[in-house]
């Protein structure tokens, strides 16, 4: 075998190795975790999952957090869950505990859309309401999901 051959033949090998461990990794995953989602009818996924309260890091340290795309505050000793996305433009939510509201942003004033604990737009230019999501707390687990 001539060396020119043979470095065709090495390459052609390590190129293939990559691509067959590249597709391994689109497929679908062995874990015994459970999906964030139930299956319905028609295709489409209900939310349905479960956080520890006690060992949430924002939680504690801020009062809310970002879970599953959804914003997750805690008012007192309720917890409040909506759509962490604003309906303007999309952009990721915060929770302001002194007024119950969920900012669309903090530091871009162009955004300026506010949210009450409903969901329901009370200021700025965002399209619609939030998606608001139940909560059941049993111990320190809390419960997010759709009926």
């Amino acid at each position: 075998m001539e060396r020119k051959d043979f470095l065709a033949a090495l390459g052609l090998g390590a190129g293939s190795l990559i691509v067959s461990s590249c597709l391994g990794a689109c497929g679908k995953s062995d874990s015994a975790t459970p999906s964030t989602g139930t299956p319905t009818s028609g295709g489409s996924t209900k939310i349905d999952f479960t956080l520890n309260v006690s060992t949430n890091a924002d939680i504690n340290a801020k009062g809310w957090t970002i879970q599953n795309n959804i914003i997750i505050a805690k008012n007192g000793a309720d917890f409040i869950a909506l759509s962490a996305a604003c309906t303007h433009q999309g952009a990721s939510l915060t929770y302001n505990s002194s007024n119950n509201t969920f900012p669309c942003s903090l530091t871009d004033p162009s955004h300026g859309s506010v949210f009450d604990a409903n969901g329901s737009k009370t200021k700025g230019p965002a399209t619609s309401a939030l998606k608001k999501y139940l909560t059941s707390l049993s111990g320190t687990t809390l419960r997010v999901y759709e009926s």
